[in-house]
């Protein structure tokens, strides 16, 4: 196959992947109600299933050198989608056990899926990576979108939660077919030799521009899905109907659709990032501050916590992507931002559950959520200055 048409055939293999990595994640939330309500669930036991995806998100993304090393990272690709697909039908039996078992292997296979577009794009794409890193990050937040605001009326459709969330199978059985002609290709980390993934991995671990990266990408994920896990029930305790609660975070998600891929064009042409980071996250920031100060401007608050949240993940993924040398640092790099950064957000999107579960109030939640993003921004700045990672 000409290289052409394998950028074709990875492009619109990239579409359907990116269309699939966040609705088994993101249509949760909207459903929590329904969960303690037709399958008996507990606060705690909810708790522990929003969170549990993204600790797997963490684990999963320091997997995802290994199985490229294994594999190669074409064929890991492929496992991984096969994973997610299985797990995602399995899981509509239904009952806490399966629920769990199942969620666990979907953010596995979603975490390393994580961990290898940043490389995909590099390989595939390596004079385009911050246009196509736009066009990724744009479908991601279509449907994380539409997952959250189609879900309670799917759920209606179909007679259940089942139905809400069967319907994301189709999109990873078409990545899967598309992305099969791919995976009898050779990458460049299929010729790399097990010497030089150790000593780019030490040069990786080095840096402190790594670590900076890890705690930029940490924090701004642990504000986005506790948002995503929790903002539902905050505001349906708030008085506000399960249906509006749920259009509304997949209003403060939709915002991510445009503004991600803007975001992505306009971070293109600079070499620092520092300014940007600090200047987005400072959105989120507004946006926190507004719907725990001033419930009447809750729609004002989410739309600008939106356009935070929108921002600050292209931003993530482009340090990635742009700041090591190779692309066996790359996989790297992204390896620990992710997994190191979705542990952090896995403790954060449980604590915020938990401290409402234990005070019985929002407040320690918010409070909670608006200091980390302080420390975003501080980390932002730090991650954001034009340097990179030394090559081996």
């Amino acid at each position: 196959m000409s290289r052409s048409r394998i950028a074709i055939w990875a492009l619109i293999a990239l579409v359907f992947i990116s269309l699939v990595l966040r609705p088994p994640v993101a249509a949760i939330g909207p459903l929590v109600p329904q969960l303690i309500s037709i399958e008996g669930l507990s606060y705690l036991e909810v708790g522990i299933l929003t969170s549990i995806s993204v600790v797997c998100f963490g684990l999963g993304a320091f997997g995802g050198p290994w199985l490229v090393k294994r594999m190669g990272l074409n064929k890991a690709m492929m496992l991984v989608l096969i994973a997610l697909v299985a797990s995602m039908a399995l899981r509509l039996v239904g009952g806490f056990f399966l629920l769990l078992s199942c969620t666990i292997v979907i953010g596995l296979a979603i975490a390393m899926g994580n961990v290898l577009i940043p490389t995909v794009v590099r390989e595939q794409f390596p004079k385009k990576i911050e246009l196509i890193t736009g066009v990724y990050v744009t479908l991601l937040a279509i449907s994380a979108s539409l997952a959250a605001t189609i879900a309670v009326p799917t759920s209606e459709i179909f007679g259940s939660w089942r139905g809400a969330l069967a319907i994301w199978i189709i999109p990873a059985v078409l990545a899967i077919f598309f992305w099969f002609p791919i995976s009898r290709t050779k990458s460049e980390d299929a010729v790399v030799t097990a010497e030089t993934h150790t000593e780019e991995r030490k040069a990786v671990l080095r840096s402190p521009l790594t670590w900076a990266i890890v705690g930029f990408f940490g924090l701004q994920s642990t504000g986005f899905y506790a948002v995503l896990n929790w903002l539902p029930s905050l505001l349906v305790d708030r008085g506000m109907s399960e249906v509006d609660a749920g259009g509304l975070l997949g209003l403060t998600t939709f915002v991510g659709v445009p503004t991600g891929f803007l975001i992505s064009l306009v971070i293109r042409k600079l070499k620092a990032l520092s300014f940007i980071s600090v200047f987005v996250s400072s959105l989120t920031l507004t946006g926190l501050m507004i719907i725990w100060l001033s419930p009447d401007l809750v729609l004002t608050g989410c739309l600008i916590m939106g356009f935070g949240f929108a921002s600050t993940f292209p931003i993530s993924l482009t340090m990635i992507g742009t700041r090591a040398s190779t692309a066996t640092q790359t996989t790297q790099l992204s390896s620990l931002a992710q997994g190191w950064g979705y542990l952090i957000a896995a403790s954060g999107t449980f604590l915020f559950g938990e401290l409402r579960r234990l005070t019985g109030s929002w407040d320690a939640s918010l409070w909670m959520l608006v200091l980390m993003t302080v420390i975003q921004l501080l980390s932002g700045y730090l991650a954001g200055r034009n340097r990179h990672i030394p090559a081996k």
